[in-house]
């Protein structure tokens, strides 16, 4: 596609730490091939020509003046600044607000700002900021909190950091309202209106106690715009085509590949409910197939398009939600269960339409043919990954453990498990040897009561068969992608960018101060010997999150700029189209695909390949392929969906956390510094991998020696004594304070692991919890799981089972806690 590089020109280009250069100057800076040059300069020669960039002196780039005003959406963040999202793209891109500039702008307004030149010029990547000078729409959303009561005044603690002040309600009698509830509040008057020296509004819903599990569940849902529930439009649809398939397909079988005698397997957590790809493998050894051949891998994703027509009710709705969110024991699906579980679940023993792309790969494992077909499936046995991976590893004992099915393992079954092994350790090599990034970082499983509260963390299971899942849905997402690309057709693709060159910069600092040398720009290659040359050792965490840091997010986006994490150049998502629209339209235009190339071949194949002009002809207006336009706008809108559903994940998984956190104020955990402020530094709880903070006088001698924030290194240094703190070390820290409706833990270091720390917490037994509990994710592309395999698969609703010792335990405490609520309330 033509402006491959328009982004990345704007975004390095927009950046505060650019310094004026010329062209040619910038290509060796973002390390253009030679043979993308013209393309390069094309797409710069493109962003003259629209004003989004001017020459200066000496031929060199940069941004015209951004204009007096911009009009656009504000981003508060948590720390009181935040960015304006213009309502149309600038070369400037979005307008930092200092936190002294933010007026009574709340997250989610549509503002009009002033913009001023930085003073400092540090703040901003443009050398622009921003100064809200009106709210023109405030954003139409409820707010949640807690309930209070002053004196005669009912306020409303709102949750989070949304609105910095209580909201007054004068309805609260009339609910049947309590003190200390959860309630959801419309505001009718904004602090500033009318000389309102607060917020006020109406309660619309009460949710229940504060602190219960479900009640902050619902609560972090209101304030996400996240319902569980589906129309009933929405659900006549979905019944009606489920209805159809239990019928047994009717017509809509015929012309769909039989593979109802193929053996077929699933690998899913426990406790998966929607299965939505399905694996067969075959060994070639010469027999058949292509020329070289030694591997024809089948990857069976649920044909969800099938069941759902475009434009419908259905369609729109799973558009709206753009994706499945999976929280803590809660899963808001984008589709209404009886599909997403239920008749496009690929279950086993029953028969399932599916889109099956078949790949076949050389005795190195790379692809030399690829094609897409609609199938009809018959899964044999449904694995867990611990099943699975103990099966492979010839423990039988172990897979009887975790099955979820009937524990009978054929050999032909068994067979094609180790044949599953063997071709993704064969694929993953050669990715390796490509420049995929695997990043080492630890995640961690919340354990629950039978209340559905918090009462401990426990690492992932690292069986490979998460990464066999991930190599092989990987390809069948490049398959799609490629497919798109050899036809010239445009689609929405799942990009990640190059990093920035002024953010490997950065890296190469942080490399240098921990220790390690690397180039000034260096390759994805070099990047991964970073990460391989301290993989097991101190320096890991350290390095790895610092890595992580220069990575951009992947979004969606119909633009030609491959993945670098994965280090591919045509990636889509195709396998989960379950739970994220993108596949939905990636699906759909396969369907187009597949009729315009006509009859098939008893294997799938086309019986005669069309030319590629007279098949676009035949594609040319099909409603299925969306235009690049409409392809632009469902990327951002499905990324924002996406976003949304990560940020609920993270606010909820923290709540509940820090519910535990609260009874044990006093305790002493190992920590590892995330973050790095002229404030003080964010510190992370290893076990548990919530965030809590320190402020710049807790830190080790801050009292008498005063840190300052090195924007070189991005480190703290003190002053005296020249100590550094910066991402990645570990400490040890105590937890002195938990505000659970700010979601904020505050944090003291008390020393480093291996030391003995100071005083022993509250509980007599410092870092009780977290001994020997850290897990690394060997195969976490820039922290997003989804990028990979299973997508989401890892985040579905998990809980772990308790011994009776541990419930026990547990009573004992939710009694005490009872007893220290009581005491707290004769207080007041």
């Amino acid at each position: 596609m033509p402006d491959r590089y328009t982004r990345r020109i704007l975004d390095h280009v927009s950046d505060r730490r650019y310094e004026p250069i010329t062209l040619d100057q910038l290509a060796r800076n973002l390390q253009v091939p030679e043979d993308l040059r013209e393309l390069f300069n094309t797409n710069a020669q493109r962003l003259l020509d629209a004003g989004q960039l001017v020459l200066g002196g000496n031929d060199t780039l940069g941004l015209p003046p951004p204009g007096k005003e911009m009009v656009g959406i504000f981003h508060g963040n948590q720390r009181g600044f935040g960015f304006l999202i213009p309502d149309e793209a600038t070369a400037h891109g979005d307008l930092f607000i200092p936190a002294h500039h933010t007026g009574d702008a709340l997250h989610s307004d549509r503002v009009r700002a002033k913009v001023i030149r930085d003073p400092r010029g540090k703040s901003s990547q443009s050398g622009y900021i921003g100064k809200v000078v009106e709210v023109l729409e405030r954003a139409d959303r409820p707010f949640v909190g807690t309930l209070l009561k002053k004196g005669s005044r009912w306020l409303v603690d709102v949750d989070g950091k949304g609105m910095p002040e209580p909201i007054l309600v004068r309805d609260a009698e009339s609910k049947n309202a309590q003190p200390g509830q959860k309630v959801v509040v419309e505001v009718l008057k904004y602090p500033g209106e009318k000389g309102a020296e607060l917020a006020e509004g109406v309660i619309t819903e009460v949710l229940g106690d504060a602190g219960e599990p479900d009640v902050e569940t619902q609560s972090v849902m209101r304030a996400f715009g996240l319902d569980v529930k589906f129309s009933d439009a929405v659900l006549s649809e979905a019944r009606a085509a489920a209805k159809k398939m239990e019928a047994g397909g009717g017509e809509d079988v015929v012309g769909r590949l039989d593979l109802t005698d193929t053996l077929i397997v699933t690998i899913d957590p426990p406790d998966a409910k929607d299965f939505d790809d399905a694996i067969s493998l075959k060994k070639l050894d010469g027999k058949g197939g292509v020329a070289g051949g030694a591997w024809e891998l089948g990857v069976h994703i649920a044909d969800v398009a099938h069941f759902v027509e475009p434009g419908s009710e259905l369609d729109q709705e799973a558009y709206a939600r753009g994706n499945s969110t999976y929280l803590p024991r809660k899963v808001i699906p984008m589709l209404p269960e009886v599909l997403s579980n239920g008749v496009c679940s690929l279950q086993p023993g029953v028969k399932r339409f599916a889109k099956s792309v078949f790949i076949t790969y050389d005795k190195d494992g790379r692809p030399i043919e690829a094609y897409f077909a609609k199938t009809v499936i018959n899964s044999a046995k449904r694995f867990t990954y611990i099943e699975a991976q103990a099966l492979i590893d010839g423990n039988l004992r172990e897979a009887i453990k975790h099955a979820k099915g009937e524990p009978k393992y054929p050999r032909e079954v068994i067979a094609l498990l180790k044949d599953m092994d063997t071709l993704a350790r064969t694929i993953r090599q050669r990715r390796l040897d490509d420049g995929m990034i695997v990043l080492g970082l630890p995640d961690v499983e919340l354990v629950f009561d039978e209340t559905g509260r918090v009462i401990d963390a426990q690492p992932e299971d690292d069986a490979f068969t998460h990464t066999i899942i991930e190599m092989f849905m990987v390809e069948a997402n490049e398959a799609a992608a490629r497919l798109f690309d050899s036809l010239d057709i445009p689609m929405v693709r799942r990009t990640h960018p190059d990093p920035d060159a002024h953010d490997l910069g950065d890296l190469k600092s942080f490399a240098r101060v921990a220790g390690f040398n690397i180039p000034s720009r260096p390759s994805r290659h070099e990047l991964q010997a970073l990460l391989d040359a301290v993989r097991g050792k101190p320096a890991q965490h350290a390095v790895h999150l610092a890595v992580l840091r220069t990575l951009s997010k992947a979004e969606y986006s119909p633009t030609l700029v491959g993945h670098f994490a994965l280090a591919s150049e045509h990636y889509t998502h195709f396998t989960s189209p379950i739970r994220r629209y993108p596949d939905f339209v990636v699906h759909r235009a396969i369907n187009a695909i597949l009729e315009a190339q006509g009859p098939t071949r008893p294997d799938g194949r086309p019986a005669k390949k069309p030319r590629k002009s007279e098949l676009l002809k035949t594609l040319d207006h099909d409603a299925r392929i969306p235009d690049e336009e409409r392809l632009t706008e469902i990327g951002r809108h499905c990324s924002q969906t996406e976003r949304n559903s990560e940020s609920a994940e993270r606010e909820l998984r923290k709540t509940l956390v820090l519910e535990l956190l609260a009874t044990r104020l006093g305790d002493d955990f190992d920590a590892t510094v995330t973050g790095v402020t002229g404030q003080g530094a964010f510190l992370q709880l290893n076990h548990f991998l919530v965030d809590g903070f320190v402020s710049i006088h807790d830190l080790p001698g801050g009292r008498s020696d005063r840190y300052r924030l090195n924007r070189t290194t991005g480190a703290l240094v003190a002053q005296r004594s020249g100590a550094t703190i910066t991402i990645g070390d570990r400490f040890i820290a105590r937890i002195a304070k938990v505000d659970l409706a700010r979601r904020e833990m505050e944090l003291v270091i008390v020393g480093r692991p291996g030391e003995t720390p100071g005083s022993p917490g509250k509980s007599g037994k410092p870092r009780n919890l977290q001994q020997g509990r850290s897990k690394t994710k060997k195969h976490n592309h820039n922290g997003q799981p989804d990028e990979g395999a299973n997508a989401g698969k890892k985040r579905r609703n998990r809980s772990t089972n308790l011994s009776k010792k541990a419930q026990i335990t547990s009573r004992k405490r939710k009694a005490k806690d009872g007893a220290a609520k009581k005491t707290k309330k004769k207080r007041r």
